[in-house]
């Protein structure tokens, strides 16, 4: 009886891409990185753009010269966390720049599609 081959590789894919959602959670849960801002798209949903030390920029907002914003942002990097953790949002790629790159986070409560791995057959 032969095996399907792409079912093992799809879950391969998907299996990658959930450790990509757990690195994510573990650096935005530890301060590694932070909301450095969002994508707006053309259907009225948004990304998120986490950046920090370890993307190779600074923390946008320093804590300790607005506390008040420090707060609200880590609230949210929770709530963005937990999100991931539920499979509500996923990391759907990064952005490159200079020296720097962003990992961009989204899916049905920010208003996008959700996204899935996959491995064309190219």
């Amino acid at each position: 009886m032969p095996t399907d081959h792409t079912d093992t590789k799809s879950s391969n894919i998907q299996a990658v891409y959930r450790a990509l959602d757990y690195v994510t959670v573990a650096l935005l849960l530890t301060g590694q990185i932070s909301i450095g801002g969002v994508f707006l798209t053309s259907g009225g949903g948004f990304s998120l753009s986490l950046s920090g030390p370890f993307t190779g920029s600074a923390l946008k907002i320093p804590r300790r010269e607005a506390p008040s914003a420090g707060v609200v942002i880590r609230f949210v990097e929770v709530v963005a966390a937990l999100l991931v953790i539920l499979d509500q949002i996923n990391v759907i790629g990064t952005f490159v720049t200079s020296g720097e790159f962003t990992i961009v986070v989204s899916g049905p409560p920010f208003g996008e599609a959700k996204r899935i791995g996959y491995a064309p057959a190219a």
